[in-house]
């Protein structure tokens, strides 16, 4: 693993002195020339591509950098004051509005790849001569010229290393890749590509100095590589390239990308064209056959299915040898557009989409995307509602303006009442997130990412600051399905069977329903989200409704909030530093995963759990969420049951649904790895938005990992 990660902390405090007087944007510029002209640059025996980049020893990295240890913080000083701060009393209950987010966007490469980065060049040149320009904004289109001499400066680099080993290199095929190598980055990036390789060489070089520009490798992707690449894969096969020889630079692409972090840069295969005709190609089943082969994090593999997706696609997708490193993702093409849709924008840009990072989807090239805005736990609302205005534990240290009610007579007027708190909630907790956001774009502006984002050399801002045509929040809904099971425990034990009152409900969970054992075993036994209950799946509709309509009604100018149920893997951890719900879940034990039921209805099956999940409005959520399902490798041992697994996808997206994630492990597997993980040292598993290695995980995620397999590999029986 290089240490390609450096600082800009350390930078700013070695130059301190040269930029004290350049702009902030020309700053930034300055510190990002200085990081690609002393990165070490790495070209291997053998290597295809040009990328690999950093420090491979902190000797290395310190001969360079010295001893300098100041760091950049996280995020600005907090702009409310830290007495009875709502912000930081909200974080401590699980509701947290998110920090400037670095990463989570993806280019236009389709763009990038035919104009190359001089065409972006020349119409920052062509904006610098109008006249009327303010200062500040011709100060950002010079950050972002000086940010366009750096990139260049970075690929010359490489092709200055080529040449000298190719000089070096007595073997003649070699020497050929080598040459090839050095002549194609002394072209790339500035200029257009002409074939497939130079179509992958040059996304990959631009897609690394667009984390280099941040300092942060995450969640930044390349799209629908097999759309936007085929023009070149057709030129280069009648050039006479082999699919063999695109599978080889796709490896190679695939490797360095899991290098520097890429388990979250989405590559997608599979689309439709405006009438809704699919677009799957040859490049579609190599990208397929490379993740086969590789057996690797990266890339976040992505499969748009539609109504005439091929069969033939379809079961070279559902394959061991994907599913065992929980690869692909599955995403419904006609239902994203739709989502899209929802958003209000332009319908063209609604049909270019592309899945970004690991659930969001995007409009590539004209977005500012935080993909972790905030996240809301969605049961602290109720719990202000139903115990007078006050957290089950804790104090509240801030006064809210919805005045506490405790006479009521349905769920519906404690929906109403949830509403009001969850409003109030939010409004904070966005307040301080864009506060915080456009702080840090005007302090640490990165030209670079803004000038691939449309509109912003037009308006010469930076894209978190007003410069991108699309700014985007994503909130992530927390314990949604334990929220709406405690409103249907509700329904049925107070409201209707009048055997508990909610008096009775909130203090049993205030002790963790100890000395309420009879309660809690009543709160089990009651419908639930996931089991394709009636009752149960409509709570859970209205609560997430809810929580779309105040998604929808903070929209600020070209800024959207957009709902999602994203937990990732924090579903364990979030969920152990939480006491007990109202459903029965009680205190550390984790809640829902994603679209996902919780833990107690797990060994439902995953055709209830898709009946339940199908019933929500997931349209309205286009910060995205997935369907996690567990399908042991016994499952595909057959062109049958591997059909019937693709029917299962397909019938889920037909009742709604966005996106289905699986793991093909099996518990035995996992117990095995956790006991002598010397052994297992590559197994991945699917962790809620891409692949890691089961040896990563805390102990306690290990164990759930192990628990929730061996519930849930019973279950899928078709």
């Amino acid at each position: 693993m290089y240490l390609y990660e450096i600082s800009y902390g350390r930078l700013r405090e070695l130059y301190r002195s040269e930029t004290a007087a350049l702009s902030k944007p020309r700053r930034e510029a300055f510190l990002f020339r200085k990081l690609v002209e002393q990165y070490p640059l790495h070209i291997h025996r053998g290597d295809l591509l040009a990328g690999w980049y950093g420090f491979e020893s902190e000797d290395a990295r310190e001969r360079i950098y010295g001893d300098v240890t100041v760091e950049i913080p996280s995020m600005l000083p907090d702009p409310i004051p830290d007495a009875k701060n709502p912000r930081k009393w909200l974080s401590s209950c699980g509701f947290k509005a998110g920090s400037y987010d670095r990463g989570h966007y993806e280019h236009d490469y389709e763009a990038i790849l035919s104009r190359g980065l001089s065409g972006y060049l020349k119409d920052v040149g062509r904006e610098l001569q109008k006249d009327g320009n303010s200062d500040g904004k011709r100060e950002y289109l010079l950050g972002m010229k000086d940010s366009l001499e750096a990139a260049a400066v970075f690929s010359s680099r490489f092709a200055d290393l080529a040449e000298q080993m190719a000089k070096a290199e007595c073997d003649h095929v070699q020497r050929e890749r080598l040459c090839r190598m050095a002549s194609a980055c002394r072209k790339l990036p500035m200029s257009p590509a002409e074939n497939f390789y130079e179509a992958v060489q040059s996304a990959y070089l631009v897609w690394s100095l667009s984390c280099i520009s941040y300092g942060a490798w995450v969640s930044v992707s390349f799209g629908s590589f097999d759309q936007y690449m085929y023009p070149y894969y057709e030129k280069s096969r009648q050039e006479g390239m082999t699919d063999e020889e695109a599978i080889e630079i796709l490896l190679q692409l695939f490797r360095m990308l899991d290098t520097y972090n890429g388990i979250d840069c989405v590559i997608s295969v599979g689309s439709v064209d405006a009438d809704g005709r699919d677009l799957t190609n040859t490049l579609s089943y190599l990208l397929v056959e490379a993740e086969k082969r590789s057996q690797l994090r990266a890339p976040l593999f992505v499969a748009r299915i539609n109504h005439n997706t091929p069969q033939k696609l379809f079961r070279e997708l559902i394959s061991s040898e994907l599913f065992a490193i929980g690869q692909p993702s599955f995403y419904s093409e006609e239902n994203c557009y739709k989502a899209m849709m929802g958003r209000k924008i332009c319908e063209s840009d609604a049909r270019r989409y592309g899945i970004s990072t690991c659930m969001y989807l995007a409009v590539p090239g004209s977005e500012a995307s935080n993909g972790w805005g905030c996240i809301v736990n969605t049961h602290l609302p109720l719990e202000l509602a139903l115990n007078h205005g006050k957290p089950l534990l804790g104090e509240l240290p801030i006064a809210f303006q919805t005045p506490p009610r405790s006479d009521y007579e349905s769920v519906e007027e404690i929906l109403a009442q949830y509403r009001s708190y969850m409003r109030e909630m939010f409004d904070i907790a966005m307040e301080w997130q864009q506060t915080n956001t456009v702080r840090h774009a005007k302090e640490f502006p990165n030209p670079f990412v803004s000038l691939l984002t449309e509109d912003c050399i037009g308006r010469g801002r930076d894209r978190w600051d007003g410069g991108a045509v699309y700014q985007n929040l994503v909130v992530e809904l927390f314990a949604f399905a334990n929220t709406a099971d405690a409103m249907t425990a509700i329904e049925t034990l107070v409201f209707e069977k009048n055997a508990y009152s909610i008096a009775q409900l909130v203090e049993a969970a205030k002790v963790n329903y100890v000395g309420y054992e009879t309660l809690h075993r009543e709160l089990s036994k009651c419908d639930k989200y996931g089991m394709d209950r009636t009752r149960a799946d409509e709570n859970a509709r209205l609560v997430l409704g809810l929580l779309s309509d105040v998604c929808e009604e903070s929209r600020r100018e070209n800024c959207r909030y957009l709902p999602s149920l994203h937990t990732l893997w924090e579903d364990v951890p979030w969920g152990r530093k939480r006491g007990a719900f109202l459903d029965g879940r009680l205190e550390g034990e984790p809640v829902n995963k994603n679209a996902g039921p919780t833990p107690l209805v797990r060994g439902a099956g995953p055709i209830d759990v898709a009946l339940s999940a199908g019933k929500i409005d997931q349209i309205r959520m286009s910060g995205g969420q997935a369907l996690d399902v567990h399908i042991g490798i016994r499952n595909l041992d057959s062109e049958r049951n591997r059909d019937k697994i693709a029917a299962y996808i397909q019938t889920y997206f037909q009742l709604g649904g966005l996106q289905i994630q699986v793991n093909g492990l099996t518990a035995d597997t996992l117990q095995k790895a956790y006991e002598s993980p010397e052994l297992y040292p590559d197994l991945m598993v699917r962790i809620g938005g891409h692949s890691r290695y089961f040896k990563d995980f805390s102990d306690v995620m290990k164990r759930e990992f192990i628990n929730r397999f061996r519930i849930e590999e019973g279950s899928f029986s078709l």
